[in-house]
């Protein structure tokens, strides 16, 4: 060999041995190993067995994907190709492995399957592109992850649970927190855990830009899982997309079409603890995804709806903003001096001059004001109507979402988000707000954005959550950075639209019955939602109200206590009641004299300037599955919070908490005190020891600062 042909030969070794070393090709049947996980192929079944430190979670698993009407599954395919890269993301630094299935039913499509593992990390992600070689092809269904072998990975204990998460909070939906006994279906995330070890399994999506992603699972004798798809093209009656009413018209999910089609990216992940579980998932999300930025505190503030609703007034709603000022902001009712104002629905019952000068003399008063509106809602129903803000070019029924040739509804008519009406609308309702002073929104409704379509006026936009993202891009840009938007009725996902998120829908009524009222549905969806906190700057618990006349009963001093708490546990914390004594629609003396009472204790109120939501103690200790917990808790550098509700109308809940439960050292006194009584703490044998009386609340603040330690 001569010196040139050595030297040529040399360079190609060393490229050789470079591309080995960032692009490994393994042979089928051998294992995908990294951190913790372990993925073993199949070779006889092609197949996926996915394991956690030695432990099989889920076994048989394969990729499952609809072409036209044609379903298509990888364990179908004859030839796996297992392919390694390094990654370096939003996520972090890592390693990919592309798995590529060939040789199908269908000749010309090829299944690729990405993974991605990161440094210390107990999850991975995974998605899946379907590939054609020639010609473009759709499909409203794929599934990265799909099994119907009898899984189990947590022990034969009564304590075992799947949690169903909603698709938005429409309707009085719950989050349901349930045994493993029947076939269930969450929206974007579920969690299967045991609720004594705290162990257990996180399925989701982390993307939401294209697909409505459910997790559909088959439950056996509280142990067993029989079947688990998470896939992306869910369509069903909590997405709204399905009804059997004769005004609104079904459809199914869009399709996606193109040479390669791409599902939505899903974490799995097993956890130590399935509530840190559920937090790392929300802040993966909120990596892909940031959420809009919010840097003034939490709002504290008032809103029209629960009791002036459509009978809101100028100079009732000044008398209020007044109230507020005087009476409650200089006695701690407020955040870096400021509170929010909102008028509600019927906002319209002010001529224009007097929206103005309301959102002036709400400026006034160092508060900020607040309206509401619908933008993809029309609640008139007049299609020959023209669209405002668009000089007369389009009528309403120019811009109606339409399913099957009909008009697409939940409660109202839904628009088009793409459509270039819809937008000029928009700008033109977003101007006018701003103009008039408005520096927060309270956006309703916004759910009817997402449904799926015949079609959309962008006709690269194919599916409803497509269709969502193009319009609320467009509204949040709009609105800039310096407007709160405050999301009520809408999906869980996409997040980064808005500066809040209303937990669950319209919980200002009473604790009624047993207990079970809207704070209890309330506490149901902070029970399973408060990881939302790290998607969203803040949750929202809805507006409260502390007196109505006809149910005086039911807003006592210790139910007003607890929904005070409901509220200051979640985030933001707005009061509703009529505080007027002016306008054509005074309120009742009494309303003001329990506010002056209860907004206006300082511990409880530096809570809520936290701004972050209390999580769980348990998880599976609700009375029924669409029920609330009762034990809240949230730890700062400083402090312990603990919240216990009493939701029995008869009883006196008595009981010890474990301080180990909460993680607190066992070598460390207790101290500390109820803040809404203020006595100290009692403890005995490292346990708290709690009594609540009938429909009240305790909330306890421990010291975790001292350094006294018992030898």
């Amino acid at each position: 060999m001569n010196k040139i042909h050595s030297i040529a030969f040399n360079y190609l070794a060393v490229i050789v041995l470079l591309t080995c070393f960032h692009l490994q090709t393994l042979s089928a049947g051998n294992k995908i190993k990294n951190n913790d996980w372990e993925i073993v192929y199949n070779s006889s079944t092609h197949t996926t067995d996915y394991s956690y430190k030695g432990q099989f979670l889920l076994k048989g698993a394969y990729v499952k994907a609809k072409i036209g009407e044609t379903d298509v599954r990888s364990c179908d395919f004859k030839t796996i190709e297992i392919r390694k890269e390094k990654v370096n993301d939003k996520l972090g630094k890592g390693s990919k492995y592309i798995v590529t299935y060939a040789d199908g039913t269908i000749p010309e499509i090829k299944i690729e399957q990405y993974y991605y593992f990161y440094s210390n990390k107990n999850y991975f992600l995974t998605e899946v592109w379907i590939c054609s070689a020639d010609k473009e092809i759709a499909s409203n269904y794929i599934a990265p992850l799909y099994t119907s072998e009898r899984n189990s990975f947590l022990p034969k204990d009564s304590t075992n649970r799947g949690l169903r998460v909603p698709y938005d909070n429409d309707a009085f939906v719950s989050y349901l927190s349930a045994p493993l006994e029947k076939e269930e279906v969450s929206f974007e995330v579920t969690s299967i855990f045991n609720g004594t070890s705290r162990k257990g399994l996180i399925i989701g999506s982390v993307e939401h830009d294209t697909w409505k992603t459910g997790i559909r699972y088959q439950g056996e004798n509280n142990q067993y899982i029989t079947k688990l798809e998470c896939f992306g093209g869910i369509t069903h009656e909590l997405t709204r997309d399905i009804s059997d009413k004769p005004d609104r018209p079904s459809k199914e999910h869009g399709s996606i079409r193109g040479k390669k089609l791409k599902s939505p990216k899903i974490l799995i992940g097993f956890f130590d603890d399935w509530r840190k579980g559920l937090e790392q998932f929300g802040e993966v999300n909120a990596a892909i995804a940031p959420p809009r930025q919010w840097n003034t505190g939490t709002p504290f503030g008032w809103n029209s709806w629960a009791a002036m609703a459509t009978k809101v007034n100028y100079e009732g709603a000044v008398d209020v903003a007044d109230f507020i000022k005087q009476e409650l902001q200089p006695q701690s009712f407020e955040n870096n001096q400021t509170t929010y104002i909102g008028l509600d629905s019927f906002w319209d019952n002010f001529n224009e001059d007097q929206l103005i000068a309301f959102a002036r003399h709400c400026k006034e008063n160092g508060q900020k004001a607040g309206i509401y509106w619908c933008p993809f809602s029309d609640w008139f129903g007049n299609a020959e109507g023209i669209v405002e803000g668009t000089n007369g070019q389009w009528k309403y029924k120019d811009i109606y979402l339409y399913a099957n040739g009909k008009p697409r509804k939940i409660e109202s008519l839904a628009v088009d988000p793409t459509h270039p009406g819809t937008k000029l609308r928009m700008k033109h309702y977003i101007e006018k707000f701003k103009r008039w002073g408005y520096t927060y929104i309270k956006l309703d409704f916004i759910n009817n954005g997402t449904l799926e379509a015949d079609s959309f006026y962008n006709p690269d936009v194919t599916t409803g959550t497509q269709a969502y993202n193009e319009g609320m891009q467009y509204l949040s840009d709009l609105c800039g950075h310096d407007m709160f938007l405050a999301l009520s009725i809408a999906p869980v996902f996409p997040t980064q639209y808005g500066n809040s998120r209303r937990i669950s829908c319209d919980t200002w009524g009473a604790m009624s019955e047993e207990g079970w009222g809207t704070t209890n549905y309330m506490l149901n969806s902070l029970s399973f939602g408060w990881w939302l906190d790290r998607v969203y700057t803040f949750n929202d618990a809805d507006h409260i109200l502390l007196y109505k006349p006809e149910e005086a009963d039911n807003y006592n001093e210790g139910a007003n206590r607890a929904r005070i708490t409901s509220a200051v546990i979640t985030g933001i914390y707005m009061l509703g009641d009529n505080f007027s004594s002016k306008g054509s629609l005074p309120g009742n003396e009494t309303a003001r004299k329990k506010a002056k009472a209860l907004v206006t204790n300082k511990e409880i109120n530096e809570i809520a300037r936290l701004g972050k939501s209390f999580y769980p103690v348990e998880g599976y200790m609700a009375k029924s599955p669409e029920k609330a917990e009762s034990i809240y808790m949230m730890d700062t550098d400083r402090y312990i919070y603990i919240a216990i509700f009493n939701f029995d109308t008869n009883s006196v809940k008595e009981g010890r908490l474990d301080m180990k439960r909460i993680g607190y050292s066992q070598n460390k006194r207790i101290e500390g005190k109820e803040l809404w009584t203020s006595t100290p703490i009692i403890s005995v044998n490292k346990e708290l020891v709690y009594s609540i009386p009938p429909q009240d609340v305790r909330v306890y603040r421990i010291d975790v600062s001292h350094k006294n330690v018992d030898k």
